[in-house]
């Protein structure tokens, strides 16, 4: 996996409900929040679920200035999202770490960036041994208000090794 990544305000808000910021850094030697998600979540965000945890030192110094944005992504993305593309372009080879499927798509398709979203996060976080289960957590967020797709939920237990429920694993043989 690349080990440098630059961190969207949903995973951020995601992974600060979980209580499980600290597997950024564990999963990589270097994750970075453009200024404009710094300023969405903490600022503008203040008393919401990631505001507190990233006004720490350690994510503080975290914050960077992402390059102007290509005109495109300024149109079609949120400043956030436009920002996170920008800056993972200019540190690449870089992560992505976006939640909503339009940035994703933007960042995979037409800037050739490699992506995960939260879920992804957490599926990571199982292989190296930081994490139990992935299906709670993806259900604790969906029960806390964030959405995620059922879809995304089976499909990132499916990677984590994970059985659906209700399937044993004698019936999956």
């Amino acid at each position: 996996m690349i080990d440098r990544a630059v961190i969207n305000a949903g995973p951020l808000v995601a992974l600060a409900v979980l209580g499980r910021l600290e597997l950024l850094p564990a999963l990589f030697a270097e994750c970075w929040i453009p200024q404009a998600v710094f300023d969405e979540v903490a600022v503008a965000g203040i008393g919401k679920p990631g505001a507190t945890s990233l006004h720490s030192t350690e994510w503080q110094a975290r914050v960077r200035v992402s390059p102007i944005p290509d005109p495109l992504l300024i149109l079609e993305l949120d400043a956030g999202e436009a920002e996170v593309i920008s800056l993972a372009r200019h540190l690449s080879p870089c992560m992505a770490v976006i939640d909503e499927r339009r940035g994703r798509r933007f960042a995979a398709e037409v800037y050739g960036l490699p992506v995960k979203g939260t879920a992804g996060i957490l599926v990571e976080a199982k292989r190296r041994g930081l994490v139990n289960e992935v299906r709670p957590l993806l259900l604790e967020l969906r029960a806390g208000g964030y959405f995620i797709a059922t879809n995304v939920i089976d499909a990132a237990c499916q990677a984590a090794g994970e059985l659906a429920p209700g399937v044993s694993a004698e019936s999956n043989r």
